[in-house]
């Protein structure tokens, strides 16, 4: 928690605009095309774009520890023992980063599991990609633990709300 803590502490301030640009676009929207504003929709779709600036932060945070590509299912995440800091980090740490994820389609759109899936297996291969182009690793590993994460979002939105 203090890593995100650290990775976000400059954040705020893009946070804020974020909201301020969100707001007045949606006001101008709202003129100019007379639809109603569901605000519950408004604020799923808001937090949204906000989990996606931090998610867009902490995949692109520069590491020290960058290990090397995994092209193997399930090779990293065997490496990691049960209950430590690194199987926390990495291997929970992406499935909870997904969460979000899987419950804003679900509760959005209305995705079905699978078509949930594929936006997921689609979003997370671009994540790795992109982590692969700046320098860092490509897991493959991770791509299952977002969809794990995105899975689990997924049926808490569906139970939930």
């Amino acid at each position: 928690m203090n890593n995100l803590i650290f990775i976000l502490k400059d954040d705020y301030a893009t946070i804020i605009l974020c909201l301020f640009t969100y707001i007045l676009f949606r006001i101008i929207n709202r003129f100019k095309y007379k639809k109603k504003i569901n605000i519950k929709k408004e604020c799923i779709l808001f937090l949204f774009i906000i989990y996606i600036l931090i998610l867009f932060r902490v995949v692109t945070y520069p590491v020290n520890e960058y290990g090397k590509n995994n092209y193997i299912i399930f090779s990293e995440i065997k490496r990691y023992k049960l209950g430590s800091n690194l199987f926390i980090q990495n291997i929970v740490g992406n499935i909870i980063l997904f969460i979000p994820y899987g419950m804003f389609f679900k509760s959005y759109f209305d995705l079905k599991l699978l078509s949930l899936i594929i936006v997921t297996i689609i979003y997370s291969f671009a994540i790795e990609t992109m982590q692969l182009l700046i320098g860092r690793v490509f897991d493959i590993d991770d791509i299952i633990l977002n969809l794990i994460g995105s899975i689990i979002g997924y049926y808490f939105s569906k139970y939930s709300i």
